[in-house]
């Protein structure tokens, strides 16, 4: 959420920047600008009635003590209608700042002035990392290396839970699993995060701090429990989502929370499942683990001082890096321009992991600083010394990494001319030191 205060003071600024993500929010800003003016009209207004109530109260109290009580019926009869004017007054107020907050919440945060402008095209690559393995055999792409060594079944998952799903089987389970440890084995023991295992089920509340909701409902799953037992208030709410990452349930653990002085920084580090929903038909991008509607990743917050968030986002990007350069696979770093970055994001680097096959480079990492929009949603903040003013503490996250093209990455760059493929010399240590994946003990569970 932006900042109402630097709408009101700077309005051209802040249109400006935003035109750089879409044509349609100086319009918005507009709109936000004239609910703001009346919101503040109606709140002199409120006051003033507010007064003129309070005033004639203390001045019944003198006529009924004087006992002048034809005159102090009077004047309560006097401030019966400034409560019924109140009330009126208190519903527009009320509408006008509902609607104000509304519309402030469809704005993008303000993106980085080192950040490129335009869409997609604009991307700029800011690292590379490693060379492309040259194979002197024809390899195979991720899909076709999956099923011959029996490591993912797309099949059975078709059957049971509809396409973009998937069963890891046998070795390919355990890949998987060696994947999630080693990630979070680095950023726990290397790079000094604390563990955390969120729920994977949040209210609407949620997905608003992190600015999912409203702008990307039609992206996330769902669910619908009645809670017969429970009123339908906030807090028997029926209505939970499928996180889409553990963004979402992290950066909200502090939700409504003025943190003491001292505390800062936090540094969280969680695996979870995460669900999308991918629409539309993207061709061969939608083959095999390209675009699945369920998958795995290590996700890394930080909530921090504002002075330190663009320090971290280096820092962060670097330890999602260290993961790739420990496994060997080539990648870069590129920055996002201002039409391809996250609703939430004011600025993000992608990792991209090269995939021998498609000849392509496949997202892994997104890591971004939010600075304070995440944290106005959600509504933390921290006192930088005892019994100071709160302020709102600035937020940050990275895929630390993502799992299913760190599996397609690993399949195409280790794979051998036998059809084998080598395990990575860091994982071997948690797949019982097996040096390769070969067809083997999943081979009766399938059956094509």
């Amino acid at each position: 959420m932006l900042d109402r205060r630097l709408l009101r003071d700077t309005p051209g600024e802040i249109k400006r920047r935003l035109a750089t993500r879409g044509d349609e929010y100086a319009e918005v800003v507009d709109h936000i600008l004239k609910l703001d003016a009346e919101e503040r009209s109606v709140q002199v207004e409120l006051d003033g009635l507010r007064e003129k109530r309070n005033t004639v109260s203390k001045e019944i109290g003198r006529h009924l003590k004087a006992g002048e009580k034809e005159i102090a019926e009077e004047k309560k009869e006097y401030v019966k209608k400034v409560n019924e004017s109140i009330a009126i007054v208190e519903a527009r107020f009320s509408t006008i700042q509902d609607e104000r907050t509304k519309l402030l919440a469809t704005l993008p945060n303000l993106p980085d002035d080192s950040v490129p402008v335009g869409g997609a095209l604009a991307k700029r690559v800011e690292k590379e990392w490693g060379t492309p393995r040259v194979f002197n055999f024809e390899i195979k792409d991720h899909v076709e290396l999956a099923g011959s060594l029996k490591l993912v079944d797309f099949s059975a998952a078709a059957r049971v839970s509809g396409s973009g799903f998937q069963f890891y089987t046998g070795r390919g389970a355990q890949l998987q699993r060696a994947l999630i440890n080693f990630m979070l084995d680095q950023h726990l023991q290397r790079h000094g995060y604390t563990e955390i295992r969120p729920p994977f089920l949040v209210k609407p509340d949620a997905p608003f701090g992190t600015g999912q909701l409203p702008k990307f409902k039609e992206e996330m799953y769902h669910v619908y429990v009645p809670l017969e037992q429970v009123e339908h208030s906030t807090a028997g709410d029926p209505d939970f989502y499928l996180i889409p990452t553990a963004e979402v349930p992290v950066c909200n653990y502090y939700r409504d929370t003025i943190l003491p002085a001292g505390k800062l920084p936090f540094k969280f580090a969680a695996y979870s499942p995460c669900w999308r929903v991918e629409a539309g038909s993207y061709g061969r991008e939608a083959r095999g683990l390209m675009r699945v509607h369920q998958f795995e990743k290590v996700e890394l917050v930080v909530i921090c001082e504002p002075e330190q968030s663009y320090r971290f986002l280096e820092t962060m990007t670097e330890e999602a890096e260290h993961i790739l350069e420990a496994l060997e696979l080539p990648y870069r770093r590129t920055l996002l321009p201002t039409g391809d970055m996250g609703f939430q994001a004011s600025k993000t680097y992608d990792l991209e992991v090269y995939a021998p096959a498609a000849d392509d480079w496949l997202e892994v990492s997104s890591a971004s600083n939010t600075l304070d929009f995440q944290s106005r949603r959600a509504n933390i903040r921290f006192r930088r010394e005892e019994g100071g003013r709160p302020e709102f503490v600035h937020m940050l996250n990275a895929s630390g990494l993502a799992l299913p093209r760190m599996m397609i990455a690993i399949l195409e760059n280790y794979q051998l001319e036998n059809g084998n493929v080598a395990v990575p010399e860091p994982l071997q240590r948690y797949l019982g030191r097996q040096k390769f994946l070969t067809p083997g003990d999943t081979d009766t569970l399938y059956v094509d």
